[in-house]
């Protein structure tokens, strides 16, 4: 799918970046800036109480405007939350810094992280010693040094899969633009658009590792040929990195899953996380009363908000419905995210 929506741009954005306006059709249609948070077709008790909050406050300027638009920018599924609602709360607040990321998109630091990883498996299969590897000594030591650790001694098997993961990890898709307005940043790179630049002949090499390959395991050969990063996740995904892990750390042990490497806390506790950021936000928006384990993060949200006013409390709650919404019902943040994907590159393209 990424493939068929994103496209390569060798061009560099400075501060502005997409602007939320183009998208306001996908969160506002007829009177309420609800697209995004409506669920089945049954009584909301949620949303009829953020349409009232909404009908007090009259007319929206620009700049609130777009604060409810970025409201809609907070995906639980992302490598980047929970800082994304901190960012979120920091627009709402009135911060001018309201660059943000969503479907597809990814920050400069992961793109690295991911050509760090290209090029330890590169490194790897070609023989070159570790502190040789390209970016190295460029903040890459941590990602190349696990890389290695993962694979362990060379044998001719473990060789072709390591190249095929490389090929499988090379041509993912990497989007580094974004919307909104970049003050801490100056300028953002958007190419590569891939974490390795390969020869035009990668893709008949790949064929032929992956013929030789189900060749010798057989039928233990699928769990191996596999997308890199997973076949459903763009890199944007939080499990995405975690499936590199595994994919490697399984080449290394010649064993699917014989290998696997500790859980981040930001993954195996997503839930825990959830709820406590569902409680703070509500205590804030609806003022209902708080876990003394969550006082410290409500405080910290509430100081990036600001004291409450009726605009505030109303993107507060269009944030808190949106992700109330994602962990129930598993829906995106963006409705019509194919629409919003193609309305960012389409405006990048006109630049």
């Amino acid at each position: 799918m990424e493939e068929m929506l994103l496209s390569p741009h060798g061009m560099t954005l400075g501060r502005q970046g997409i602007p939320l306006s183009l998208i306001s059709h996908l969160v506002k249609n007829g009177n309420f800036h609800d697209v995004n948070l409506r669920q089945g077709y049954g009584p909301d008790p949620d949303l009829d109480e953020i349409h009232d909050l909404e009908s007090k406050l009259g007319k929206l300027s620009h700049e609130d405007a777009e604060r409810r638009i970025a409201a809609d920018f907070c995906c639980i599924w992302r490598y980047d939350y929970p800082g994304r609602v901190h960012e979120i709360c920091s627009i709402i607040g009135g911060s001018t810094h309201t660059a943000l990321r969503l479907h597809y998109q990814v920050s400069p630091g992961r793109r690295q992280e991911l050509i760090d990883y290209a090029e330890a498996l590169r490194g790897w299969v070609h023989d070159t010693a570790p502190q040789d590897v390209s970016g190295y000594g460029n903040g890459g030591k941590a990602t190349v040094d696990k890389v290695y650790g993962f694979l362990g001694a060379k044998d001719p098997l473990k060789s072709m899969l390591a190249e095929r993961t490389y090929y499988g990890l090379a041509r993912r898709s990497i989007n580094c633009t974004f919307w909104g307005v970049n003050e801490k940043e100056e300028a953002t790179h958007l190419a590569p658009h891939h974490p390795q630049e390969l020869p035009r002949s990668w893709q008949e090499r790949m064929a032929h590792l992956e013929n030789e390959i189900h060749r010798q395991l057989g039928r233990a050969a699928r769990d191996f040929i596999c997308d890199v990063g997973g076949s459903a996740e763009p890199a944007c995904h939080f499990k995405f990195v975690r499936r590199i892990d595994i994919l490697i750390s399984s080449i290394g042990c010649m064993k699917w899953r014989g290998n696997l490497p500790r859980k981040e806390g930001a993954i195996s506790g997503r839930r825990k996380i959830t709820r406590s950021y569902l409680d703070a936000l509500e205590h804030y928006w609806r003022g209902t009363p708080l876990d003394p384990e969550d006082q410290e993060l409500a405080d910290r949200l509430a100081a990036l908000l600001g004291s409450p006013t009726d605009c505030r409390r109303w993107l507060v709650a269009c944030l808190w419905k949106s992700i109330k919404n994602q962990t129930q019902h598993h829906a995106y943040p963006m409705r019509h995210w194919v629409d919003f994907v193609r309305i960012g590159e389409e405006y990048i393209d006109r630049l």
